[in-house]
This record gives structure tokens, sequence and C-alpha cells, in this order.
């Protein structure tokens, strides 16, 4: 797909102002728009028009735009993941018209069990929405996932912090190929867990280590909330929904990362986003 440079977007929404009450711009790219759309439709009043969304690519990209767009009366908004930051807390510069949202990214406030349970009912077309529930087991499926994940992300956080690189694997990583399903294997995780740790003791000590660990650990303890918080919610929580679907499904077959966000954006209950709400509600 074509990506429009900087200045053709910046006349792309300046020519679809009149179709939207108020300029929202994004990460992510143009695949994404039906995406952005259809959530913040949802989300705020229907007297507000929005007909577009405008994405600008990466966090730094739509950074770099807020900081130049010009104050020309016209009601904007640009909106970021809080990505790794999440974990320690860095800031990130405070700008008239940037909104920093409270969670890695933006795929982590689609994910709440009526959102799951209606994508896996759309994808399975063969049981009803109750035992879809009784199946699913909502917390207990999440909780096999929680501890060792946060854990890891504790661990992103911790190298982070200390400007050191990590590399964020996608969730199919940590899971191994049994008979016609994938099944997870926490010790795939632990042991790049160890890896981290190796590397963030022999840049800093185990003093500074342990002291963060210690600190990023009483912040974000080992529940679902938290999972939902600091997990991306691209690289880990849609990937084992995916994994989750197949259990219920006669077919291998499986939506793509798109897919997945559109069918979610349209069941998930929006009460984390009220906070984004309210801001574009204001404006």
């Amino acid at each position: 797909m074509l990506e429009l440079s900087e200045e053709p977007k910046r006349l792309t929404s300046t020519f679809l102002a009149y179709r939207n009450d108020i300029d929202i711009y994004t990460e992510d790219q143009e695949k994404d728009k039906e995406f952005y759309k259809t959530l913040f439709k949802r989300l705020v009043r229907n007297d507000i028009k929005i007909n577009d969304i405008t994405p600008l690519g990466s966090c730094s990209e739509v950074i770099a735009r807020c900081e130049s767009e010009p104050d020309n009366g016209r009601k904007k908004i640009f909106i970021i993941d809080r990505d790794i930051s999440i974990i320690h807390g860095r800031e990130i510069p405070a700008l008239k018209y940037l909104f920093v949202l409270d969670a890695y990214c933006i795929e982590n406030f689609l994910f709440d069990k009526e959102s799951v349970i209606n994508f896996i009912y759309w994808n399975c077309a063969t049981k009803p929405v109750e035992t879809i529930e009784q199946e699913l087991t909502f917390e207990n499926w999440l909780e096999e996932y929680s501890s060792i994940f946060i854990e890891l992300f504790i661990h992103f956080g911790i190298a982070d912090f200390f400007g050191l690189p990590f590399r964020l694997y996608n969730a199919n990583k940590y899971h191994k190929k049994s008979k016609d399903s994938l099944v997870f294997d926490s010790e795939l995780v632990r042991q790049d867990i160890n890896e981290i740790k190796i590397e963030i003791i022999a840049a800093v000590g185990e003093i500074d280590y342990e002291q963060r660990r210690s600190e990023f650990n009483n912040k974000w303890s080992n529940c679902i909330d938290n999972l939902l918080t600091i997990v991306s919610g691209k690289d880990f929580l849609i990937p084992i929904l995916l994994f989750k679907t197949q259990c219920f499904k006669r077919s291998n077959a499986l939506p793509t990362l798109e897919e997945v966000k559109l069918n979610l954006a349209q069941f998930n209950n929006l009460n984390k986003l009220q906070r984004l709400k309210e801001t574009i509600e204001s404006l």
C-alpha cells in the first residue's frame, strides 16, 4: 500500500476537515483507519461528527506532527500509546493537543470478557454465547499467562529504564505445537526473562537491577488488570485470543490482526477509555 509522506498527510487531513468536528491523529497505518473510526464513533457522543481519522505512523511521528501543528482554531487531538514507559513511568513531552493512553497500546483497551466472548462466538458460529462463556472461564484462562507475562514486561521495563535495548517478540514464540493446537510453555518465557536479567546485571550491576525489579513488582503486582494494562495488546493479548479461538473452531483458519481489532472494537465496553472520551468531548 502506498504510504503518504508528512506534507501530503497534512493536506489530506486539512481537506477532510469538513467531514469532522474534531481532527483525530493516531499511530499506525492507513489500513487501521476503519478500526479507529469504529472505535471513536462508539466512544463519543452521537452529536460529534467523526468520519475520518488520520494515522501518522509511529509514536515519534505523531509527537512531531503535534509539535508542528498550527493552532488554527480546529479542535484536534493526537493520541499515542504509552508503550514500555507504562512500566517505569518516564515522562512524555507535555504538548497542548497530545493525549497519552494509560496502557501499553490501544489494543489493550479492546480486551474485556464481553468482547472476547463475542469474538469467539462470531468466529466459531457453532456454539451459543452461554456455552462459550462457560467453557472459556475468562479469568482462569488469563491467569495462566498473567504472572509470567507481567514478569517478562517488567524486565523489558527495567531494560528500557536503563537505556538498554530489548527484543519484543510475539506471543507465538511462547507456544509449542501439540497435535492440532498450540500449547503455552511458560518455560520459554522464563528463558527470555533470565537472558534479559543477565544483560541488565552485566550493564548496571545487581544492586540497581534488584532495586528496580522490586519497585516495578510492587507497582505492577500479578493480577489480570495489570496483565491487560502493561502487556502488549497487539503482540501478546490478541495472539493468545486467537490461540483460544482455535479451541472452539472446526477450522484452523483465523482472521488477520486488522479483522480482530475491528471485531473487538464493536463489542468492548469502552469503560477503560473514559478519560479519552471526556477529553475529546471537552475539546
